[in-house]
């Protein structure tokens, strides 16, 4: 839609027909039978809007709880964080009070910086996205601490804020870039914007090269959500409270190194359990200081899954128990499944070159007890890992 489109959506009339596209429960299959009957009563182009809201809705509910009221783009949707990477960040930025939020897209970091109490400063180029983050900060009432510019993050004056935000583009020509200087706007011309020494926090790829993040004074947090790898954010000036450093959501335990981490120990045979730590500890590149906290030890210099005799408990790994553990053969790994009944298996592939849904055709079960199969690498070689999961 469009900024004219957008605004006639929020009308009284526009919001009717707004509850008319969600009372057809459109699906994208089905989206050109609910546009034919709601461009019967309604311009063709709200309704297409309207249409289009409810689908974006309905697929923003795994990241924003209040999705059912908010406004989205399809680009915008899939570049927001979430709420549970908002709240935490917003509770780093919260002690300096006044922050502006740049790039802010949508607006679903400023309304979750508001939420925390913030007054919110936020600047985005494109004029829809800026107005939907100003009907997002309306529509979950935190409109009175929001500020919304519609301007150029690269040459907007600036506000009278203590700490600041980037959330960039981080594509271009249907490319996704990894590089934080090939982002839009870059990392440096971000940094330039503020003194020295300014508090500044910057929304990068997870696939970043450390060796790029290494050469910056700053903190690179890596954030998973349920276990899996979200995002990584570069904090610099007094946001910096170490060098490297994993956070695991909802839980919000999180794992740091002051300076370059340690790397594991020197492998060890399988014991009677294995653990898959969460991928942001791994891209961190901190398994060595969480194996050393944990007193667990890696099977294999090139796998980052551990091993070790007794149950550890922590939220930054998910444990095994191992019932069987050798070099993989397809034939004897299925002679073994069978024996012990398993009839599905949910397999878990750390570090082996095996493609896991060939092998799992391969094996043709039929018995109905549950394993996790895991294809690794033990001591150099393809290995294979039966068990199950602690709970």
């Amino acid at each position: 839609m469009d900024l004219e489109v957008f605004r006639e959506l929020l009308t009284p009339a526009g919001q009717r027909v707004l509850l008319a596209a969600a009372a057809l429960g459109p699906t994208e299959a089905g989206f050109l039978a609910c546009f034919e009957k709601l461009r019967k009563h309604s311009p063709p182009a709200l309704a297409k809007a309207a249409l289009d809201t409810v689908l974006l809705r309905q697929r923003a509910k795994a990241k924003f709880a209040a999705a059912d009221r908010m406004y989205f783009t399809r680009e915008a949707l899939e570049q927001a964080s979430g709420d549970a990477v908002a709240r935490y960040r917003a509770a780093r930025l919260a002690p300096f009070g006044t922050v502006a939020d740049l790039c802010c897209g949508i607006g679903g970091d400023t309304v979750a910086f508001a939420a925390a109490g913030l007054t919110v400063h936020a600047i985005e180029l494109d004029p829809l996205r800026a107005a939907m983050a100003a009907a997002n900060a309306a529509v979950l009432g935190v409109a009175e601490r929001v500020t919304v510019h519609e301007a150029d993050a690269l040459t907007v004056p600036l506000p009278d804020v203590r700490a600041a935000f980037a959330d960039p583009n981080r594509r271009s020509d249907g490319k996704r870039h990894l590089d934080p200087e090939a982002y839009a706007p870059s990392l440096s011309a971000l940094r330039g914007r503020f003194p020295t020494g300014f508090p500044i926090g910057v929304k990068i790829a997870p696939g970043v090269n450390r060796g790029d993040v290494s050469a910056l004074d700053a903190e690179a947090e890596f954030l998973s959500v349920g276990g899996e790898m979200k995002e990584c954010v570069l904090w610099l000036g007094p946001l910096r409270s170490a060098a490297w450093r994993a956070t695991v959501l909802p839980a919000g335990a999180t794992l740091s190194a002051a300076g370059e981490p340690p790397p594991t120990g020197a492998p060890t045979e399988v014991g009677e359990y294995v653990y898959d730590p969460d991928p942001a500890v791994v891209r961190a590149g901190l398994t060595g200081v969480l194996a050393e906290q944990l007193d667990l030890s890696p099977f294999d210099w090139q796998v980052a899954t551990l091993t070790g005799p007794e149950v550890v408990r922590s939220p930054f790994v998910t444990a095994y128990r191992v019932e069987h553990s050798d070099r993989f053969h397809a034939g004897q790994l299925r002679d073994y499944l069978r024996e012990h009944g398993v009839g599905r298996v949910t397999m878990v592939k750390r570090g082996s070159m095996l493609d896991a849904d060939e092998v799992t055709r391969r094996l043709k079960l039929s018995g109905s007890e549950h394993r996790v199969v895991i294809l690794t690498r033990v001591a150099g070689e393809q290995a294979v890992i039966v068990g199950n999961r602690v709970q």
